[in-house]
């Protein structure tokens, strides 16, 4: 690969980008009990019947995609932007017909649907290494990532598994505080400001091309892909152009958004590409 000059900052995306979801079964059991933490949150606010006579596993399943659906809807209207999530949980639980729902049973709740990192994520085999060898060889890193949880839970997650050895929380732009997502520019901004690098100095890599790829561009920083590893069955019958066709297509049907064509400066399969780039 042709090296790549002039870059001397390189943002990362997490989800997809430097861990991936424990598998299906495990995922569910973490869920399950954040599900019956809500459920117990719920019944100690109101002894309505049709709620306490429901079973909990199936209450916990109710409350969780009714408050994702809503943010996923808030989200929708209003692009580049969080929404207030214990506003939208508070939403979702009255429309459930918990009418006299409070902040305070919202945040009970959202916290409760919380799932943390280390239990529900594994890092890829060249994440650490390859932070490391980009570390040591004097690239800034930081991280731009979309989030529904911040704060000091997701610090001490990110601690827990070793990725604040190598990038300084500080600067890291999450959505969940910030209240801005990608693309808007905003977001990538805030990191960039905060590490004091130009656009034109800093690479974005990320699995998302609404997200990464189309908020990198808009700046004129070095837009890197790296698709997700559910793609990777995709990979073998599409040539570039046309995976990312593809991907475009799909993220539309799936976000109901207008079609925008967005390209890549750089694709790579695995973060140890990396190292013959930088």
């Amino acid at each position: 690969m042709q090296k790549v000059r002039h870059i001397r900052c390189i943002l990362f995306d997490l989800g997809g980008t430097l861990w991936t979801p424990v598998d299906k079964a495990a995922w569910l059991r973490i869920e399950e009990t954040s599900n019956r933490i809500a459920v117990e949150a719920l019944l100690r606010f109101t002894n309505d019947q049709e709620f306490s006579s429901m079973e909990s596993h199936t209450l916990g399943a109710l409350i969780r995609n009714a408050v994702e659906k809503q943010i996923r809807l808030e989200a929708r209207q209003n692009p580049g932007y969080e929404p207030d999530f214990v506003l939208a949980t508070m939403e979702a639980l009255q429309q459930m017909g918990i009418s006299k729902a409070n902040r305070m049973l919202g945040e009970d709740i959202y916290e409760a649907l919380r799932i943390r990192i280390p239990n529900s994520r594994v890092l890829f085999d060249d994440t650490l290494t390859t932070l490391a060898q980009l570390k040591q060889r004097g690239y800034i890193l930081g991280v731009v990532t979309n989030r529904h949880y911040g704060g000091l839970p997701f610090y001490e997650d990110l601690q827990t598994i070793g990725l604040l050895d190598y990038f300084e929380y500080e600067p890291m732009a999450i959505s969940a505080d910030l209240g801005i997502r990608k693309p808007n520019p905003d977001i990538f901004m805030y990191a960039l400001n905060k590490l004091n690098v130009h656009p034109e100095e800093a690479a974005m890599v990320g699995d998302s091309l609404k997200a990464d790829i189309r908020g990198a561009k808009a700046l004129n920083m070095l837009a890197i892909w790296k698709p997700k590893a559910s793609l990777n069955e995709s990979k073998a019958r599409f040539t570039e152009d046309g995976l990312l066709a593809y991907v475009l297509k799909r993220d539309d049907q799936i976000f109901q958004e207008i079609h925008i064509d967005i390209k890549p400066d750089i694709i790579i399969e695995n973060l140890k590409d990396l190292l013959a780039l930088f």
